[in-house]
């Protein structure tokens, strides 16, 4: 079983229930998995829903025809909820210009009944940077109907005259910035703060049902990405009123943090959750600053191609001065402290924080994004989690260097320094601020690619088993999970794949194909043929 890769796979199934078309519609679970290698067969048995070698059982055989059978993927970090969400949102991610973004929300605008708020995410203004940023007049076409619309890093929106409106003139929260004209007028674009404390808790929320509906449509999406267990950032209400309640219904394996953002933390909740292998709460998260794209993201240096963003800011738990009673109050309740870190002043912050707990619980900290590190902090990283999203990379890539200048761009997303100082590498997405598919973080991390298919970085690039350690044992690791191989004992969460993805060129091939997911020995995902 060489990389715990094998050439020929056949299914054998049992428990098959059919429907009125004669298709599998659901199957209680997978009695084997036979693999073909050199003309021998060898079985795994997973009726104990574990990979053990046995024997074949009698069951249907489904040819898997040459198809690669790999440990199932696992994101370490993203936001099922909101993921579900955007889903039904109006996306502006592939907008490159003013007038396209303004064609689209005037479209969007013209489907909507009266009354009704239209949302929408996805923007990015490195995208049509010749346009500016946007601000309300995007959003004319609108008339009196409110408008928010998000970038595509969640840290920041812009919203119309009918919100501003509704603000009625509220300041900015500590760790925010509300833009505004030479004559002191707010434009609509709120950053940070401003988004998440002004104008989020005033957009009305889905019912609960479309917010149930978002939920499974979020599970649907990401079995079918070969997604096998999700570390999921969610608020409690989030999770209280629209997950738990259908947490039979899942079935994609959830993780959870809470990012309740009040200090101090009611882990009431938290603690009181009835935790089983599918569904469990596992950590708090804090936020300690914004984003490279918003140049909200807390730098050591200030920006380099903006005077007026100084050097980012500080926002919430740490603009506050409390992210180390944070920190104490979550490992003293048996959580995993994940803190968001993507400037490398916010980075090192973390890093002293965690450095507060005694030595043996720093190793379950969760060090998320770390997209810039100073070269002084990388070798404290031995032994620790860096939980990135290389998607971000591709990203933001294209603007990084007028972002920090030329002499910090070894900065930015050191995997190789990372992997080489001893870093637990742990991949995810942060979906929907990206896509969920893995294999777009993989080509990221392997090849450097940005978005605009230049290269960027090329020295910190790492190898393909390496990436693919990190979407499978390492993001299990970061999410206190065991697993990920192919070895005897292991858990039964796989993925069949059309092709292998160590051996596919990711700088001139398509993604591999996932043809099923398979959670617990349970077949969650099939692709129609």
């Amino acid at each position: 079983m060489h990389g715990g890769v094998l050439e020929t796979v056949l299914l054998i199934y049992d428990g098959i229930q059919m429907n009125d078309a004669g298709k599998t519609s659901r199957l209680d679970g997978i009695r084997n998995v036979r693999l073909h290698q050199g003309g021998e067969p060898v079985d795994l048995d997973l009726r104990n829903r574990t990979i053990r070698y046995a024997p074949p059982t009698q069951g249907r055989i489904l040819d898997g025809k040459g198809a690669i059978l790999h440990p199932g993927f696992v994101d370490a970090h993203m936001h099922f909820g909101l993921g579900g969400d955007a889903m039904s949102q109006l996306d502006l991610s592939r907008v490159t210009s003013r007038d396209a973004f303004e064609a689209a929300i005037a479209e969007r605008h013209a489907m909507l009944p009266e009354g009704r708020w239209l949302r929408a995410s996805g923007w990015n203004d490195a995208l049509f940077e010749e346009d500016g940023m946007p601000d309300a007049s995007w959003l004319a076409a609108t008339g009196d109907r409110p408008v928010v619309a998000y970038r595509v890093d969640q840290h920041a929106c812009v919203v119309n005259q009918p919100v501003i409106g509704l603000l009625k003139n509220r300041p900015c929260p500590p760790g925010g910035r509300i833009a505004t004209d030479e004559h002191g007028v707010p434009t609509g674009l709120m950053v940070e703060s401003a988004a998440w404390h002004l104008v989020n808790p005033i957009v009305p929320d889905p019912s609960l049902e479309e917010r149930r509906q978002y939920i499974r449509d979020a599970d649907a999406h990401c079995a079918s990405m070969g997604l096998v267990t999700v570390g999921s950032m969610e608020y409690a209400k989030e999770l209280s009123e629209a997950i738990e309640p259908i947490r039979d219904e899942l079935r994609v394996r959830m993780r959870i943090t809470l990012l309740d953002r009040d200090w101090p933390l009611d882990f009431n909740y938290a603690c009181d959750f009835e935790s089983d292998d599918m569904l469990t709460v596992i950590g708090c998260k804090a936020f300690l600053d914004g984003t490279l794209g918003s140049r909200s993201a807390a730098m050591l240096e200030p920006y380099s191609d903006d005077p007026g963003a100084g050097d980012g800011m500080l926002v919430e738990l740490a603009e506050q001065g409390v992210l180390e009673d944070w920190i104490q109050a979550v490992h003293a309740h048996g959580f995993s402290p994940s803190m968001h870190a993507i400037g490398d002043r916010a980075l090192r912050m973390a890093l002293d924080a965690a450095d507060t707990l005694p030595e043996n619980a720093r190793s379950w900290v969760r060090f998320e994004h770390a997209q810039t590190a100073h070269p002084d902090d990388v070798a404290r990283f031995d032994g620790r989690f860096a939980s990135m999203q290389p998607r971000h990379k591709a990203m933001d890539a294209p603007i990084i260097e007028s972002r920090l200048g030329v002499s910090r761009l070894h900065h930015f997303y050191p995997f190789a320094s990372l992997q080489k100082a001893g870093a637990r590498l742990a991949f995810g997405s942060d979906w929907p601020i990206v896509d969920c598919n893995p294999f777009s973080g993989i080509r990221a991390a392997v090849t450097g690619r940005d978005i605009d298919g230049n290269l960027s970085t090329t020295h910190e690039n790492i190898d393909i088993e390496t990436a693919l350690q990190a979407y499978t044992v390492g993001a299990r690791a970061c999410l206190g999970m065991q697993g990920g191989t192919l070895k005897e004992g292991a858990p039964a969460d796989l993925v069949l794949l059309d092709r292998d993805p160590r051996t596919i060129d990711w700088m001139q091939q398509d993604d591999p194909k996932v043809l099923a997911t398979i959670v617990d020995g349970t077949l969650i995902h099939e692709q129609p043929s």
